[in-house]
C-alpha cells in the first residue's frame, strides 16, 4: 500500500512539473498547435502556365490571435484557463504558398512590392497579393456534456497584379471553420480540465476551406487565365 501511494505521488509530481514547464499552470499557454491540410481537390487542378510572385502582407503573415474561453452554462462549475493563442498568420501563409506551388507553373515568395529591381529580374507574369480582412474565433465549453465547440470566421482579400503593379483582378473570400472536442475517458477528463479542450481543428478547418476557395476563384478568373493568351 505504501508503495502504491509513493508511486502515485511520484507520477503526480512528474505531471505537475511537466504542466508547469509548458505553461499550463503558470498563467501562460503555448501556442495552439495548428496542422491544416490542403483540400485534396487542389492537387487535381491543372497548373496555370504562369510565373507568379506571392505577396502576403506582413499584417497577415505575422498575425496571432489570443482568444478567451466562454463558459456560459448556468449551474455548472467554472474552470479558469489562460487565453488560447492561435498563430494564424504563419500557418495560413504557409498553406497559401503551398497552394500556389500547385496552382502555378512557378511561384516566388515576395517580401516587398517596393523592390522594383527584384520584381523585374524575376520576369513575373503577375503577383498574387493577399491581405487579412477579418478573423473571429469563438471558443465554448459545455461542461454539462463535456463538449467543446470552436468556430472560426476567417476572411481575406486577394488581388492579382500585373508586373507594373496594376490591379488585374481582386476578390474577397470568407469561410467558417468548425471544430468539436469531447471527453470519452477519465484520463481525457483530467487532461481537459488541466490544459483545456483542443480548439486547433476549428482554425485548421477554416484555413483548409479558405485555401480551396482561393484556388477555385483563381482558376475561374477570366482575367488571370487570359494573361498568357
Amino acid at each position: 500500500m505504501q508503495f502504491i501511494k509513493s508511486v502515485s505521488y511520484k507520477h503526480w509530481f512528474i505531471l505537475l512539473f511537466f504542466l508547469t514547464s509548458i505553461g499550463c499552470l503558470s498563467g501562460t499557454r503555448p501556442d495552439v498547435r495548428l496542422s491544416p491540410k490542403l483540400d485534396k481537390r487542389i492537387y487535381q487542378i491543372i497548373p496555370l502556365p504562369l510565373t507568379v510572385g506571392i505577396y502576403i502582407e506582413p499584417t497577415l503573415r505575422n498575425y496571432v490571435q489570443e482568444v478567451p474561453l466562454k463558459q456560459d452554462e448556468a449551474g455548472t462549475p467554472y474552470y479558469v484557463f489562460p487565453n488560447f493563442v492561435f498563430p494564424i498568420g504563419k500557418t495560413l501563409s504557409s498553406k497559401i504558398e503551398e497552394m500556389s506551388r500547385i496552382l502555378f507553373k512557378k511561384s516566388i515568395v515576395i517580401d516587398s512590392l517596393q523592390n522594383k529591381e527584384f520584381l523585374n529580374k524575376e520576369a513575373l507574369d503577375g503577383i498574387l497579393a493577399i491581405s487579412l480582412k477579418n478573423s473571429e474565433i469563438e471558443l465554448h465549453m459545455e461542461v454539462s456534456v463535456w463538449r467543446a465547440i470552436g468556430r472560426h470566421n476567417l476572411s481575406i482579400t486577394a488581388s492579382f497584379l500585373d508586373p507594373k503593379l496594376n490591379k488585374v483582378w481582386d476578390t474577397e473570400i470568407a469561410v467558417e471553420g468548425k471544430g468539436l472536442d469531447f471527453i470519452t475517458s477519465r484520463v481525457e477528463h483530467e487532461w481537459w480540465i488541466t490544459t483545456g479542450p483542443k480548439f486547433g481543428p476549428a482554425v485548421d478547418d477554416a484555413i483548409e476551406k479558405l485555401t480551396y476557395e482561393l484556388a477555385q476563384k483563381i482558376i475561374a478568373s477570366k482575367e488571370i487565365s487570359e494573361i498568357k493568351n
